[in-house]
Order: structure tokens, then C-alpha cells, then sequence
């Protein structure tokens, strides 16, 4: 699902500048959720149990908190979502630096170029999408980087996952979240048990040791597999250092 918020302060604005969002989406086949506001307040209050926007299209000149204001609330809360700025004048070029501002668009709004936008922007997302576990629990959702993913385990039922700097788990069954991740450089050492072969720094026919020495259990008739998938791992990692 691809998610964008509109924030502008005037109704036939607004309304207009949805409609050329929503056949953007219509155009390519694109899952699109797209919520609007009226107002930066009206925004942080109704936002905050949300799950977090791919896309963020604001009006810099609304009544009370402004666009630039808003988007440096939000980025000083860790938001990562694209911004594009809508605007009358082009006198916020500088302060956009500070908030990463994608590009200013002057209203009224053109279609091709705000559908330009949104295609890069898509793009862009898909292809980071491809690196990272998300891990939705209720209304959050959480990008983590499958480089910092140390293992992932069945227990129960709940998955555990250990991470280089930080340990997650929720109810969930473990081949739906474990899905995707022997693509990603994981191996499977017993069921119900991936660990990330990047993490791992010594095999042997009973043991996984990890860089941080902790030790997993290998099962029976895995370790000429695992041994040649860890080889593997090593020689692609090296290949990528010496590129």
C-alpha cells in the first residue's frame, strides 16, 4: 500500500490537488491510500496513531502552523517520508534544504509534473522496500534493515528476532514472517530458526557462532549446505569490498 497525506488549507485546493493523486494511482494500478487535511494541526492530532505516509504533499502558506513548521516537527519525530512542497512564491528553497524537502511544485498544480514526482518517489520506495523487513504491529509499522537482522526464531506462538542493536517479537506465525528472507542471505539451520549468514563468523557440524558469540544450534544433515552457503556468503562479500 502506497500511502500520501495532503495538507492544505484551502477546500478547492485540496480537492483538486486529491484528484490528481488519485488518478495517478488509477493510472498505473498503484494500492493507494491517500487521507486529507485541512490544517498542520489537524494533521498532527489526527496522524499520530497512523501508519506512517510514503508521501507527504504540503501547502507552505496555511493559516497557524505552517507546511515548513509542520515538516520540521515531523522530522525532529524521525519521519522519513518523501515531502513535496506546494507554494505560491519560491522563497522557501533554503529552509526546504533543512527538512529534505523532494522538490517545490508552484500552484496551480500540473499534472505531469507532480505525476513525474510521484514516479520517482515510487520507485524509489519499491526498491528500499526490497531491504528492509517491515514489521507491522496495529497501527505502526516499522522498517528494519535485513543487514542488522542477526536470526529470527519460532517460539511459540511468537517470532523473536534478534538484531545487531536491538531484539523484537510478536505474535505471528512463522513462515508468514519469515517469508522472503532465505533471498536475503538467511539459512535455515533448523526449523523454525533463519540466522543471517553476514552475522555469522564460525560453523561447525553442531554449532552457529555468531559475531557477537552466541552460539545456535545447527541440525543434523545441514552443515554441508550451511557450509557452502556460508562460503558463499564470504566470497560475494568480499567481491562487493574489492568493487
Amino acid at each position: 500500500m502506497f500511502r500520501i497525506a495532503i495538507c492544505e488549507d484551502e477546500k478547492v485546493i485540496l480537492e483538486y490537488e486529491s484528484s490528481l493523486v488519485n488518478q495517478w494511482g488509477e493510472a498505473r494500478g498503484c494500492a493507494l491510500e491517500l487521507d486529507e487535511y485541512v490544517s498542520a494541526e489537524q494533521f498532527l492530532f489526527e496522524s499520530e496513531d497512523k501508519a506512517p505516509y510514503d508521501v507527504l504533499i504540503f501547502d507552505i502558506q496555511m493559516k497557524g502552523l505552517n507546511g515548513m513548521e509542520l515538516a520540521k516537527k515531523l522530522r525532529a519525530r524521525g519521519c522519513d517520508s518523501a515531502l513535496i512542497f506546494v507554494t505560491g512564491v519560491k522563497d522557501y528553497a533554503i529552509e526546504g534544504y533543512e527538512v529534505g524537502a523532494v522538490r517545490y511544485i508552484l500552484k496551480p498544480v500540473k499534472a505531469e509534473v507532480l505525476n513525474e514526482l510521484l514516479d520517482t518517489i515510487y520507485a524509489e520506495r519499491q526498491n528500499q522496500e526490497e531491504d528492509f523487513f517491515v514489521l507491522g504491529q496495529g497501527a505502526e509499522l516499522e522498517r528494519i534493515p535485513f543487514e542488522k537482522i542477526i536470526y529470527i526464531e519460532a517460539r511459540g506462538h511468537y517470532v523473536y528476532m534478534k538484531g545487531s542493536d536491538f531484539e523484537r517479537e510478536w505474535k505471528s506465525s512463522f513462515s508468514q514472517a519469515s517469508s522472503g528472507f532465505e533471498e536475503k542471505n538467511f539459512f535455515c539451520l533448523r526449523r523454525g530458526l533463519l540466522v543471517n549468514l553476514k552475522h555469522v563468523s564460525k560453523i561447525t557440524r553442531t554449532d552457529c557462532v555468531l559475531d557477537d558469540r552466541e552460539s545456535l544450534p545447527v541440525a543434523r544433515g545441514v552443515y554441508k549446505a550451511l557450509n557452502e552457503a556460508f562460503i558463499a556468503c564470504y566470497v560475494i562479500a568480499r567481491n562487493e569490498r574489492s568493487e
